[in-house]
């Protein structure tokens, strides 16, 4: 832990100006009880932008890739749809799901006990 004197306001850690700023954090001076930074330049920022750029990297844990990863096949519509036994055994469901509701489907109920009787006589 440490003493409130050690302690010191985030506010102080960032400028004043309108920005973009570099900020680099270190300890207050002796005697000083807040901070003072001045921005990294030339040599010294290029440094400090590679070794955070490379830290990125390391953190991801990959390499960049220059090529896209290329994506599975489309999947034809028709192999994710209910076919005879099943079409049926979901319009019992849908069936049971109007009549619990009291018998008032909505069109789209209508629409998929509909869509599931043609599937059902597809097998």
């Amino acid at each position: 832990m440490t003493s409130g004197d050690d302690l010191i306001p985030i506010s102080s850690l960032f400028f004043d100006g309108p920005g973009p700023h570099v900020v680099r954090a270190g300890f207050p001076p002796e005697g000083r009880a807040v901070p003072t930074f001045t921005p990294a330049r030339g040599q010294e920022l290029r440094a400090l932008l590679n070794t955070s750029i490379a830290q990125l990297g390391a953190v991801s844990g990959e390499t960049r890739r220059r090529t896209p990863v290329p994506l599975p096949p489309p999947v034809a519509i028709e192999t994710l749809l209910y076919r005879g036994r099943a079409a049926f055994d979901r319009a019992l469901d849908v069936r049971n799901d109007i009549v619990d509701a009291g018998g008032n489907p909505s069109t789209e109920k209508i629409d998929e006990l509909l869509d599931l009787v043609a599937l059902a006589a597809t097998e």
